[in-house]
């Protein structure tokens, strides 16, 4: 069973892309305070649009770990199947 919960922070303001069939995909990268360590990820599905999304928020994400390429290389992201913003 591939199952990860991360709680950390969001480093950068989340980007939106469509594809074209006009699915919504947000990414952001989130840092891993008692790691020491960031991570990609990638959310499809219903992303609440009434939370501010700010550099430095909160978040728990659950999901599971997915390869990526990148630059000619393979790197581990986060494709969440659900994103908590936590109050602080």
């Amino acid at each position: 069973m591939n199952r990860v919960f991360l709680t950390g922070r969001v480093q950068s303001q989340p980007d939106t892309a469509y594809t074209p069939r006009g699915h919504r995909i947000v990414t952001f990268p989130l840092w891993i305070e008692d790691g020491k360590f960031g991570i990609d990820v990638i959310f499809t599905g219903v992303f609440p649009a009434d939370v501010g999304h700010k550099t430095g928020e909160k978040v728990t994400v659950a999901g599971s770990l997915v390869k990526a390429k990148e630059r000619a290389r393979e790197v581990l992201k986060v494709r969440a199947s659900k994103i908590i913003w936590m109050e602080e």
